[in-house]
């Protein structure tokens, strides 16, 4: 299975052994008894500011997940990261035979955020990742916000799935604590997540199973706090599956 984020980071700091994460395969997420308070059920009238694809598209963070690519900057054969995805980057490999990785983030506001709509392993995100300047970790990322208040739409490109939906903080050594976005104002700030195909995408949320409570309703998938706070909605989705469980990075993922 994929490791999208997960593998990643390991693949950055150097550990390209899953194994040495604690994993666990937990149940299938099952429709509790109880339902959140009032959840939307269409796309909110309030539009989230609608950025350009490129606006979206983390150059930081793709010369991080792919950093020959910093190499060829270097020599001259591409201006930036951006450059070198939409010239090669969409269609080839890298040498080790995986996809190049994109990373199209938000801000601390509402959101559409979207990628170019190509490319085989894409990361979405509402919020911000902060890239803070610490020589002593080689990812050393952290949130810039938790969404609270925030309704963000996150469009996956269509195709050959591969797109990955980030819905909490995960563990680096600049943020010691994985925590989910979207919490505190009840329905009122969630992420509804678009073009998600089922067994091929994921999403991805911090902390444990037990925080969480699923429930199918009206054709989409909904994700909320077992308090009943609205965290996601997954459009088109009736049901996803728990997958890998890293304790080290403190996230789930669910297919």
């Amino acid at each position: 299975m994929r490791q999208f984020i997960l593998r990643t980071l390991l693949i950055v700091s150097g550990a390209l052994a899953i194994a040495a994460c604690q994993t666990e395969t937990p149940p299938v997420a099952t429709t509790p008894v109880t339902t959140p308070t009032t959840v939307p059920t269409a796309i909110p009238t309030t539009t989230p500011s609608i950025q350009n694809d490129a606006a979206n598209f983390n150059e930081a963070l793709y010369l991080i997940g792919n950093p020959d690519v910093a190499d060829l900057i270097k020599q001259g054969k591409y201006k930036s990261g951006l450059e070198h995805f939409t010239a090669v980057g969409k269609t080839t490999k890298k040498t080790d035979g995986e996809d190049y990785e994109t990373f199209y983030t938000g801000t601390s506001g509402n959101d559409t955020v979207q990628g170019l709509g190509y490319g085989k392993h894409a990361h979405f995100v509402g919020i911000n990742l902060e890239v803070v300047p610490d020589r002593k970790t080689p990812f050393p990322l952290r949130p810039q916000s938790l969404g609270k208040g925030e309704i963000d739409i996150l469009i996956g490109n269509k195709g050959g799935g591969g797109n990955e939906f980030l819905l909490g903080s995960f563990i680096t050594p600049v943020n010691p604590k994985s925590e989910a976005f979207y919490v505190g104002k009840g329905s009122e700030d969630y992420a509804r997540i678009q073009n998600f195909t089922e067994s091929k995408d994921a999403v991805i949320l911090a902390g444990d199973l037990k925080q969480y409570k699923f429930e199918s309703k009206e054709g989409n998938f909904q994700i909320s706090t077992t308090d009943g706070d609205l965290i996601a909605i997954v459009e088109g989705i009736n049901q996803l599956k728990v997958g890998e469980v890293n304790k080290e990075f403190g996230v789930f993922t669910m297919k």
